[in-house]
This record gives structure tokens, C-alpha cells and sequence, in this order.
């Protein structure tokens, strides 16, 4: 008798999905980008500046998890269009604050509203509160897959011998 293989389908593999899922939204938002005149890239440093007003490029690092080259070239060609400024620390002239300029702000208030309308095109008919239970789970995946990994990295192989075993309880 030959021994079967256990299945699962590849539709039902939580990362999998996860990562289907996050393909098509880049996509997405990536055309968008391309309508205002700059890359993906570009954009997440741009979100990161807009959303906190004034921020370091460390700062900038932590939040979109861009290597520090890319966000210094996104930086140093956001400083040329005219849509961000760039002071330094007058502490620390390691350190730099970033802003938006009044031209910055328009155009991210511009991606915002559009990041907006497809999220809203993308939730379609759904209620509010399936939206707010599909947010809280997103944040507790992502928390448990970053305490997974913390794991694993400082632990190597024990690290997912003790999840497997977490698991299995």
C-alpha cells in the first residue's frame, strides 16, 4: 500500500494568502503612486514624514523597514522635487528632522484620499465593526508573527522547537 502524503491546500496556508493578499494591495497602491509621479518607495518614506510631521530618518527606518540608503536616496529626491525639507538637529548634527513642504502635504493628503477610496472599494459592502475585528486581527497576527520570529532569531532551532511545542498544548 502506498503511504498517502498529507495535504492542505495551498488556498488555506496562512502566509500564503497573507502575501497574496498583500501582492494585490501593493499593486494597487503602487499604480497610484505612478498616477502622482513617484515609486513605492518613495511613497512609504513620504507616509512615514506625513504621518508624523517631523521625523528623523532612523525613525523613518523603524517604521517602513527600508534599508537606510533607500530612504536617504528617497529623501534626497523628495529635498529636490521641493516636497520635504530636510533641518538638522540643532543637538546633533548626526541627526536630521524631516518635513513636508506645503506642496509635500497636498500631494500626500492626495495619496491618502485615494489609499482611502480603494480601501473602501476593497471592504466594499462590509460593516464597520467586521472592518474593526479584521483590523485587531491583522495587529495580532502581525504581533504573534513578530514574537515568533524574535524567537527563532535569538534561538535558532530552539527557538521553533519551542514553538512547535507551544502549539501543540
Amino acid at each position: 500500500m502506498t503511504d498517502e502524503r498529507p495535504t492542505r491546500k495551498l488556498s488555506s496556508v496562512v502566509p500564503y494568502r497573507m502575501a497574496r493578499s498583500n501582492a494585490e494591495m501593493v499593486k494597487l497602491v503602487a499604480l497610484l503612486c505612478e498616477e502622482n509621479g513617484f515609486t513605492l518607495n518613495i511613497w512609504r518614506v513620504m507616509s512615514a514624514i506625513g504621518t508624523y510631521r517631523s521625523i528623523s530618518p532612523m525613525e523613518i527606518g523603524k517604521l517602513t523597514t527600508i534599508d537606510k540608503a533607500m530612504i536617504s536616496r528617497a529623501i534626497r529626491e523628495l529635498v529636490d522635487r521641493g516636497l520635504v525639507t530636510r533641518r538638522a538637529d540643532q543637538r546633533d548634527a548626526r541627526w536630521a528632522q524631516i518635513e513636508l513642504t506645503v506642496e509635500g502635504s497636498a500631494i500626500f493628503d492626495r495619496m491618502v484620499a485615494g489609499i482611502d477610496a480603494l480601501e473602501k472599494h476593497i471592504f466594499g459592502e462590509l460593516p464597520p465593526e467586521k472592518i474593526e475585528a479584521f483590523m485587531d486581527m491583522l495587529g495580532f497576527v502581525e504581533r504573534r508573527a513578530r514574537t515568533a520570529r524574535e524567537m527563532v532569531e535569538a534561538n535558532g532551532k530552539a527557538g521553533f522547537l519551542r514553538i512547535f511545542s507551544d502549539d501543540a498544548e
